[in-house]
């Protein structure tokens, strides 16, 4: 992906969140449809990287009872890019220069403007866009939780080839006095994507992929504090 390309790609991105509804519960989020250009979304399908070039995530809901980790992640570090081919390594390149672009960084600062500004007042924190691809297997669940403080928005792109894990997709809930109440759960559709703001109220987890799923790879950019983020959230 060439430089001007992966300037196009950022533009195209940062209109589909413009132009995205707002939903204002439990926290600001949206849900996109086409997010990338058709031929991007196809050549990312095409060049999702094996197994062996992927780390596992070590954490309590990404292991089996057995033991087997049910998480995988490649973040785009120099380093990491390594493990692949040159020619798939040029394309993630210029696909994490479009992730986290100032243009794509500042329409999500827009979006969320309002939950931002009630946050942070005219003192928003210096921002910082970190893109990881995710590999969940048969097993991989997430409690509900709201994220770290350290975190200000989540950007996440399905990457599934055809419809039928579209039940797969992040749900929503709201604290109530009994517990939790689920509020939407987004489809996990080829090509789609959701994102939110991070507040003390943006609880959300994901169902335990059954036995018999295939695996479920997507695409995060979360947004942190600049010099606070993590190199393997959950």
């Amino acid at each position: 992906m060439t430089e001007d390309h992966a300037h196009c790609v950022a533009r195209r991105l940062a209109e589909a969140i413009g132009a995205a509804t707002i939903e204002s519960r439990p926290s600001e989020n949206f849900y996109i449809e086409d997010a990338f250009p058709p031929e991007v979304f196809q050549e990312i399908l095409a060049r999702l990287p094996a197994d062996e070039a992927l780390d596992d995530i070590r954490h309590p809901d990404a292991v089996a009872p057995d033991g087997r980790v049910t998480r995988k992640l490649l973040d785009f570090t120099e380093q990491s890019l390594e493990r692949l081919d040159a020619a798939d390594r040029e394309f993630w390149r210029g696909l994490t220069q479009a992730l986290t672009s100032q243009t794509l960084l500042n329409a999500l600062a827009a979006k969320f403007r309002v939950t931002l500004e009630t946050q942070y007042g005219a003192d928003r924190p210096a921002m910082t866009a970190v893109p990881l691809l995710y590999r969940d297997l048969p097993g991989y669940r997430i409690g509900v939780h709201p994220d770290a403080a350290t975190k200000i928005a989540t950007l996440q792109f399905y990457l599934p080839a055809d419809d039928s894990q579209v039940h797969l997709g992040t749900t929503f809930h709201e604290r109530t006095p009994d517990g939790f109440q689920e509020l939407k759960t987004n489809p996990f559709k080829p090509n789609s994507a959701y994102g939110f703001v991070r507040t003390d109220e943006s609880w959300h987890s994901v169902k335990e992929l059954g036995p018999d799923e295939a695996i479920r790879n997507s695409l995060a950019l979360t947004v942190y504090h600049r010099g606070l983020q993590y190199s393997s959230a959950m």
